[in-house]
């Protein structure tokens, strides 16, 4: 029997669980046979080495003698083999047809790009208590001191959802100066905490804050709170001991600031209420009308997305439920499935009754009751539970036939028959485990590798899909993948289908409209890390960082080979790690987190996986410490597919990097001021189709990279290091971030390599470093800012003028301008690029004193930022200029003496940072004492605004340099922006 007849059977049996609760042994015996067999192959593969002839001929005596040895090995797995083949014949399980294709892969081959940038937004009730915790928080009377806020209830009532719209309402963004949310979880650590609650504070102290010590850390808190009005949210408090830890870093209740803490345990907010006054607020359960709106939302939202691109702003990462009706008298007219439809959708459904036959008509309306009659039934057992309702939405949008919908009422009622003998959230979980039976068989490994993850981890997509690529979960053939269509592309139509079906909640990227992160619901999680422990699909280590869970098997019934370990890191790492009494020669993939502030010496660990891992698919070593050189014992784990060192420290890569011919992922942005030496063997990585190299990086020759004819995304790549010549090389490269510093003649010709006809460029970013003063340096500036698919650019350097607009690429998004020391505003220009987001001018970009933004200007932009325009003055913004600003920050422009009045007509506007300005010019939009600045109106309606402090002494330098016209002096010394933010996070 082959290994994909194998794989084949193993997807028919899964669909058969249910019905035969014996065949789930059988599956994962089944299962490890075949990871057995692509074990021996791997090892067969390996003792194949290539060298000079003579180690040729050594290694032929030496190949023999090792298959020789595997041969036993062989003998077993075919008595297995045999054995599961007579099995099948008493279960009567057939393989899967060469060339059948999958029977929900045509659905999504018409959904593939349908709900790849969709997020839901549906909120349905709770409107008045979202107003009363409001009012709780913001009026100040004898009867309403509270400064904590507990919302409480059981796990998947929502409480994160509603925290998360009291966090954003405009009441409390204009009532509260500084906005901190933290989400605390079961396994926390208070240094953790605290310093991400400051970093929220205080963002432009954030280097500061990483560097203290816990009681200074404590004290710090203590003081923001005094001087701010803070709101900050403790999400997902488990026990008392964080309020009995943290306590101390909270003033007494005369001060102004507020604390919201959601939690499942109502004991910790009567705790918390022997000693400081606590608002206990008990979360409802929905109600039927409001239950069945909220399915029906979600159900048609989800079959409507394919015109929608919406983006989940804020923290929290929950899903948002926009408002519905609580009125139960409503109850007649939401029962129709169109009351939730828009007039076009409407229109739609009518104009295709019209086309149809009478008895169709009368044959739909019927399927349709039947519908809503099965729908009710089920949304009427999910017990008023946000979270049970919305996966049940998900499960059924996949449904389009009324059989359908009784396959589902049928497995519903089986599955919540065994909730009833469960605890009280059991009902949420068996909900949750009908929509994983429900998954198509491909889907299934791509949910459980998300419990690698730390709880409340977000987990960036890009990372995600290289991972799920090195596994070899993605199947083209499931998905009938398109010409030129990559393996990320697939892998994102799977995010897409879990993201639908609201196992995974995303957050979008709002320029692209594409997922930017990933995480999992903290019950969705639990019912990951059950089915995970159920199939011995992942061992999490050390135990102790993971829930108890409810349910699971024995692992005597279950195979116990492991095969994926992921390890969280912390102080007493050493003595857990590697696991006691494991195979660890059978793992595939070792993922290491940090729990610690601190980069963590990982040299004698990575030395021991080298050495013991020898089938390692995958290796992700993210924040920890190296030392000098990496170990060149990573040349050994030949059968890596996807190694990560991102963040880590090490100034060297070993020449053994070169051994790992099948690596499709080598990610190595070490962090920014570290240089790394990097050997010039990149080339022979000729799988590789993900290249991210450091930001900083040197190589004693030139890094030749011209063969890696599958790379499909290159990062960092600097003409200083490498060829540039090599670019016209990778002739399937779709994403480029290069680093440009050289001779005019060389920019022209890199311009002509992009411009190649055969290129696949979908996206480039470019960092120059050059002045572009005459002519023909110009003419290159022109050519380099219009080429086709340029979505970025950071440029650096003296600049006589810009191009004309109509001389920029159509795709940029993003620009950032420095020491350009421009004569012209360059508004004027900037202005009309029809689809630029971002706009950072910084380090004495403009000369002038005056800058206009134009009525109608700027039409997409959403952020800008100014810093160190020494020379500014005025600012005049007209009216309708900006329309869909959301960030403003203004930064050591000490010249500017009032915030322009087109301010207040930016009704999108929701953040305002005032950094290192004169006191002058922050008196005028501040409230001291009930007496409000004189410009206090033009930002009245901005709900977050954070005012930085600069003092005294630092502001007479600074003006004192600024004088003398010493502006790198000045960067040096006040600048928090020295290293560019977006360079640092390449």
């Amino acid at each position: 029997m082959k290994l994909r007849q194998l794989l084949s059977i193993l997807e028919i049996a899964d669909a058969r669980q249910e019905a035969d609760e014996g065949i789930s042994n059988w599956i994962a015996e089944t299962r490890e046979v075949a990871y057995d067999i692509e074990d021996l192959l791997l090892v067969a593969v390996c003792s194949r080495k290539e060298g000079s002839i003579l180690k040729k001929y050594t290694h032929m005596f030496k190949e023999v003698s090792s298959l020789h040895n595997l041969e036993p090995k062989f003998q077993v797995i075919e008595s297995k083999v045999s054995a599961l083949q007579s099995d099948l014949r008493i279960r009567n399980i057939k393989p899967r047809q060469r060339g059948l294709t999958n029977p929900v892969s045509q659905r999504h081959l018409e959904q593939r790009r349908s709900y790849s940038h969709y997020v839901e937004e549906d909120f349905v009730g709770l409107d008045d208590d979202v107003k009363e915790l409001v009012a709780r928080l913001v009026k100040e009377d004898g009867d309403n001191n509270y400064q904590v806020v507990s919302i409480t209830g059981m796990g998947g009532i929502g409480k994160t959802t509603i925290a998360k719209k009291i966090y954003h309402h405009k009441d409390v963004r204009s009532h509260f100066h500084a906005f901190g949310w933290v989400c605390v979880s079961q396994q926390w650590q208070q240094e953790d905490v605290l310093q991400r609650i400051l970093n929220k504070l205080e963002p432009e102290k954030k280097k500061e804050i990483n560097r203290m010590k816990v009681e200074e850390l404590v004290e710090e808190l203590f003081e923001v709170q005094k001087k701010k009005r803070c709101l900050i949210v403790l999400d997902d408090v488990w026990g008392k001991d964080v309020w009995v830890i943290l306590r101390p870093a909270f003033p007494p209740r005369q001060v102004n600031s507020k604390i919201v803490l959601t939690t499942r345990n109502t004991e910790i907010a009567r705790y918390i209420d022997r000693d400081t006054p606590c608002y206990l607020y008990q979360q409802r359960h929905l109600n039927k009308t409001e239950s069945w709106e909220l399915l029906k939302k979600k159900i048609y939202r989800g079959l409507n997305v394919r015109d929608k691109s919406q983006g989940d702003g804020g923290d929290g990462g929950e899903h948002e439920y926009s408002s519905g009706s609580e009125d139960d008298d409503a109850a007649s007219s939401a029962a129709s499935f169109h009351s939730c439809l828009t007039d076009e959708e409407e229109e739609e459904v009518t104009g295709q009754l019209h086309n149809s036959s009478p008895e169709d008509c009368v044959e739909d309306h019927k399927n349709q009751m039947d519908m809503e009659r099965l729908g009710k039934e089920m949304v009427g057992q999910c017990g008023g539970l946000p979270l049970a309702i919305i996966v049940l939405g998900g499960l059924l949008m996949t449904k389009s036939t009324i059989s359908e919908w009784q396959t589902v009422h049928k497995n519903f009622n089986s599955y919540l028959r065994r909730a009833r003998s469960t605890r009280e959230s059991g009902r949420v979980h068996e909900v949750l485990a009908l929509s994983y039976h429900d998954l198509p068989y491909q889907l299934k490994p791509c949910f459980l590798h998300l419990g690698n993850f730390p709880e409340d981890f977000k987990i960036p997509t890009r990372k995600l899909y290289q991972l799920w690529a090195a596994e070899g979960f993605i199947s083209a053939e499931f998905y009938q993948a398109e010409e030129e269509e990559s393996i990320i592309d697939i892998a994102e139509r799977y995010l897409g289908e879990l993201v639908q079906r609201s196992m995974v909640q995303v957050r979008v990227d709002e320029v692209t409209g594409q997922f930017k992160s990933c995480r999992l619901h903290d019950l969705t999680r639990e019912l990951c890390l059950l089915k995970g422990k159920e199939e011995n699909f992942l061992k999490k280590v050390p135990l102790r960082f993971e829930p108890e869970l409810i349910g699971s098997p024995s692992s005597s019934t279950k195979a116990s080979v492991t095969r994926r370990l992921s390890v969280a890191v912390d102080y007493d790492f050493d003595s857990y790690f590697p696991p006691r009494k494991e195979n660890l020669d059978r793992i595939r993939s070792a993922m290491f987190f940090s729990r610690l502030t601190d980069r963590r010496n990982l040299q004698l660990t990575l030395d021991m996986v080298c050495d013991d891992f020898k089938l390692l698919r995958v290796l992700d070593l993210e924040r920890f410490f190296f030392g000098g050189k990496l170990s060149k014992a990573i040349g050994n784990l030949v059968h890596l597919r996807y190694l990560s060192l991102r963040g880590s420290q090490f100034n060297k890569l070993p020449s053994s990097i070169g051994n790992l011919k099948y690596l499709q992922t080598l990610d190595l942005r070490a962090p920014f001021l570290v240089c790394v030496t990097i050997p010039n063997v990149i080339w022979k990585l000729n799988h590789l189709k993900h290249l991210y190299l450091p930001p900083s990086h040197r190589s004693a020759s030139k890094l030749q990279l011209g063969s890696l004819s599958k790379l499909e995304i290159l990062k960092n790549f600097d003409t200083r290091v490498s060829d540039y010549r090599d670019i016209s090389k990778l002739v399937k490269l779709q994403k480029l971030a290069a680093i440009l510093t050289m001779e005019t003649e060389n920019l022209a010709e890199i311009i002509n390599c992009l411009k190649m006809e055969h290129n696949h460029i979908r996206d480039s970013s470019f960092r120059i470093r050059y002045d572009f003063q005459s002519e023909r340096e110009f003419t290159v500036l022109r050519q380099l800012v219009g080429f086709t698919h340029l979505h970025k650019l950071d440029l650096v350097g003296l600049v006589n003028r810009l191009p004309e607009h109509c001389h920029f690429s159509q795709s940029l998004t993003k620009l950032t301008l420095r020491s350009s020391r421009l004569k012209e505003d360059p508004m004027a220009t900037l202005e009309k690029l029809p689809n630029l987001h971002s706009l950072m001018l910084r380090k004495n970009v403009f000369e002038g004193n005056e800058i206009s933004c134009s009525a109608q200007g700027f039409p997409q932009l959403r952020t800008l930022e100014f810093q160190g325009l020494a020379s500014l003055e005025h600012w005049i913004i007209e009216k309708g200029s900006m329309p869909n600003l959301f960030h403003l920050k203004i930064d050591e422009c000490i010249n500017l003496r009032i915030v322009p009045e087109g301010i207040k007509h930016i009704a999108t506007l929701k953040e305002l940072v005032i950094a290192n300005m004169p006191a002058a010019f922050k008196r005028r939009i501040q409230k001291v004492q009930e007496e409000e600045g004189e410009d206090i109106y033009k930002v009245k309606h901005i709900p977050s605004i954070t005012l930085t402090e600069m003092s005294d002494s630092s502001m007479k330098e600074l003006e004192k340099q600024l004088s003398g016209n010493s502006y790198s002096v000045l960067l040096q010394s006040f600048s928090p922006s020295l290293v560019p933010k977006e360079w640092k996070n390449t």
